[in-house]
């Protein structure tokens, strides 16, 4: 593998060096930049991290107008809930170029009005991590984290706007430790070991771009001529670098192969801030949050036992790790490639939902997944599982509101459906995928119909999204239209009993088959009241439960001869269970107390009764699968 050990912020691409004034720019205390028209000159110091507080200060450009408002984000692109980041600001204060303090009233909870906006030179306050306010619930990767030794620098977390100047252009200054090295996307000015000067062209490329102080925990490589670049905190010294590094590789090599061999960024930066044991139950959630050019990463610094315990499969901390990164890296394709007008002009306080989140996160879920199997990275037996599985899932919804519907209103009406987009968003992927497949006798998938999306609008140029079932019509064979209006805005199910044949399986949406009927039954353990089961409801529907003649406050012994030990009892009905035949008797033992207080051992029998259960999403390799279908299901698994 072709990794690079890198020492400081490895990617300097398109620098422009911006000279500021010496004597205003030594000291953090002392951050006095030349006020400019066409930009922001911001100052963040984290030295020190006092009560996990960092200094912020921040010279917009010259305002025109008496009063101006000073804005924190709302929300931000790829969280679906408010987060309200003015929360997080502590004392701020205005003041003109001689020092004298502005009017300032907050507004409401993210805008603060400054008055005499014509003399504003600098605002400065405190900023406040969201990883230590539990009550504001906010997901940890799309949040701030202050320790001490290291810093998540979601930069919407520590730093805002000025209404009306979001695509200005930002000289951001950093002041930290000496021992901490910065790993992020965004463009460097300067580096010394006390300050670094980065650049965004607008609010929206800062926000997006991340940074992460940390020790020196960095590593590199090239990727389809993309420079890929991975810092790690890790708190418990568990979490290195360049092993995450190369467990990775796979995964950006198959993206990179199922894109057509190349990716549509030059650069892509994952930042792992590391969790202790303590924290990963405490802390704002395990995960990561989606950037046009980079991801943050939340995940436990444990070794490979403990990962063990929730991650199946050899090596579990890199398949947990593989699990994530796979689907925040597809983002470089939607949105970052190909976005609506929601994103490109995205308001960070009253923001506006497309209706198509169905495609920027299901179908990045399904790519991230396709991709891998499609590259050998899993198997077939393991991407089928995966899939089946977010049937189960998206059964936890509600079928009736159409895909188009609730991404619309992810935010208010549908809040509650917001998670489906990774269910059925990525089952509408893969039911996509196999009909391209199948009308272009396996010509093509749906990577090429995102190719010549991505071709067509790039980073700069986005659709209406009104007319995007139009767009997808338009580039994609026949019969996709139809497939949009069905599936996507209206509520038909997924036809996957129609498209699975076509690809050598067997699919059943539901089955119902016949088994032994379990006891229908409430029975309490309390090791307080005594070592036994007691009966505490009997359903009297349930056949085989009637016949045994149980009473409420029956305490039970033994089940067919097997004593019953407390906490036991499931386990000694399902061994049962597995070998148990209808029309078989069962014999219990139970201690019934009579009306006077005595207790008396007694038997009990019943006759075992049959019962239906359903089974959903049954998916099987079909045994009559022609020659043509396992070569259409070879073009879409690349197998």
């Amino acid at each position: 593998m072709n990794t690079m050990k890198m020492n400081k912020i490895l990617l300097k691409i398109g620098l422009v060096a911006i000279g500021v004034s010496s004597s205003f720019a030594t000291m953090a205390q002392d951050f006095a930049p030349v006020q400019r028209a066409d930009r922001y000159q911001v100052e963040v110091n984290i030295i020190g991290r006092l009560d996990s507080k960092i200094d912020v200060t921040v010279v917009p450009p010259i305002m025109n107008t008496d009063e101006v408002i000073y804005a924190m984000p709302k929300i931000v692109p790829g969280t679906y809930d408010i987060s309200d980041f003015g929360q997080f600001v502590r004392g701020l204060k205005a003041f003109d170029s001689r020092g004298n303090e502005l009017k300032t009233k907050r507004l409401d909870e993210n805008r603060w009005s400054i008055s005499n906006g014509k003399a504003l030179y600098k605002i400065t306050y405190e900023a406040v991590e969201t990883d230590g306010d539990r009550k504001a619930d906010i997901f940890l990767p799309g949040g701030t984290a202050i320790a001490e030794d290291g810093v998540l620098m979601n930069n919407f977390g520590f730093v805002g706007f000025m209404e009306g100047f979001d695509a200005v252009q930002y000289h951001y200054e950093v002041v930290h430790d000496e021992s901490l090295v910065a790993t992020t996307a965004l463009d460097i000015e300067s580096v010394s070991p006390k300050r670094d000067v980065f650049f965004a062209r607008d609010y929206f490329e800062l926000h997006d771009r991340p940074i992460l102080y940390a020790a020196d925990n960095v590593a590199g490589t090239m990727v389809a001529g993309a420079e890929v670049t991975i810092g790690v905190y890790s708190p418990e010294g568990t979490l290195d670098a360049d092993v995450l590094l190369e467990g990775l590789k796979p995964v950006f090599d198959a993206a990179s192969n199922y894109l057509g061999g190349s990716l549509p960024t030059d650069r892509y930066v994952v930042l792992v801030w590391g969790l202790t044991r303590e924290e990963t139950f405490s802390a704002g959630g395990v995960g990561a949050l989606e950037h046009f050019t980079s991801t943050t990463v939340t995940m436990p610094d444990v070794d490979d036992r403990t990962y063990a315990m929730f991650q199946t499969g050899p090596n579990p901390k890199m398949q947990f790790l593989r699990g994530i990164v796979a689907h925040e890296f597809f983002h470089i394709v939607t949105p970052l490639n190909i976005h609506s007008e929601q994103i490109h002009d995205y308001d960070f306080i009253n923001p506006q939902m497309s209706k198509h989140l169905w495609f920027y996160e299901g179908l990045t879920e399904y790519n991230s997944l396709i991709s891998q199997v499609r590259g050998g990275v899993i198997t077939e037996e393991h991407f089928m599982s995966e899939m089946v599985e977010k049937m189960h899932g998206a059964d936890n919804f509600n079928e009736h509101i159409p895909m188009t519907v609730r991404s619309k209103h992810a935010l208010d009406l549908f809040a509650d459906q917001y998670l489906d987009v990774y269910q059925k968003g990525a089952l509408i992927g893969m039911a996509l995928d196999m009909q391209i497949r199948k009308q272009t006798d396996g010509e093509e998938g749906l990577v090429d119909l995102m190719i010549k999306l991505k071709d067509m609008y790039g980073p700069d140029t986005f659709f209406v999204d009104d007319q995007f079932f139009d767009i997808l019509t338009a580039n994609a064979p026949e019969g996709t239209e139809e497939f949009l209006y069905e599936y996507i805005s209206g509520t038909a199910p997924l036809p996957f009993e129609e498209l699975f044949p076509e690809m050598g399986y067997a699919y059943d949406e539901e089955k119902l088959k016949y088994v032994v009927e379990m006891p229908s039954w409430g029975a309490t353990y309390l090791s307080s009241r005594g070592k036994y089961y007691y009966i505490t409801d009997i359903d009297s529907e349930s056949e085989f439960t009637r016949g045994f003649g149980l009473k409420k406050g029956d305490q039970l012994i033994r089940w067919n001869g097997e004593k019953i030990k407390g906490g036991e009892l499931q386990n000694v009905l399902d061994e049962w269970h597995e070998t148990a035949c209808v029309g078989s008797e069962v014999v219990i033992e139970v201690i019934r107390t009579d009306a006077n207080g005595d207790e008396d051992e007694i038997e009990l029998t019943s006759i075992t009764t049959f019962a239906t259960e359903s089974e959903r999403h049954i998916l099987e390799k079909s045994d009559s699968a022609t020659p043509e279908q396992l070569a259409l299901k070879a073009a879409w698994l690349n197998l």
